[in-house]
């Protein structure tokens, strides 16, 4: 290889680099987290150093018959809930969120459920037990950091 070409490798390499932070990286991450969080509704429960179940719901304690005595905690009969968490781009960051547009639920829905109590906007408090399902986790930091090492590694033919 001469040094002409030693160059032009170098360049093709910084500029593959610069895509890789600026494009796959950051769907890397989102798909990730989405996964991640995702993951807690069929677990019952959040894992952030380790997985911490969710409280028991009175629906399936009582004489409730058939599939909603037995349906998972949060999933609702549409699953709507699970399926808005999505992420966002945003420049150097990576915006994940449950519920954005409050498709088929009130205003504070997700924030009801992550965080246990809501204000419903009209002059009253919901509150409802905690069932953290978006929150910062350790496990996951893990998850994406070996996902990032795998793709360098990849990218770089270590």
């Amino acid at each position: 290889m001469t040094v002409d070409e030693f160059y032009r490798y170098l360049d093709r390499m910084q500029d593959d680099i610069k895509k890789g932070i600026t494009e796959d990286l950051p769907d890397i991450i989102g798909v990730e987290a989405v996964n991640h969080f995702k993951s807690s509704f069929d677990n019952e429960g959040f894992t952030d150093e380790t997985l911490e179940k969710w409280p028991e719901v009175e629906r399936r304690k009582g004489k409730t018959k058939g599939a909603d005595a037995l349906r998972k905690i949060l999933t609702g009969k549409t699953g709507n809930l699970h399926d808005s968490i999505t992420y966002d781009k945003e420049p150097g960051k990576v915006v994940v969120s449950a519920n954005p547009m409050n498709t088929g639920a009130s205003q504070n829905y997700a924030v009801a459920h992550n965080f246990g109590t809501s204000n419903a906007g009209r002059g009253r408090n919901t509150v409802i037990p905690k069932r953290t399902f978006l929150a910062h986790s350790q496990v996951l930091n893990q998850k994406i950091v070996d996902r990032i090492d795998r793709y360098l590694k990849n990218m770089l033919k270590l």
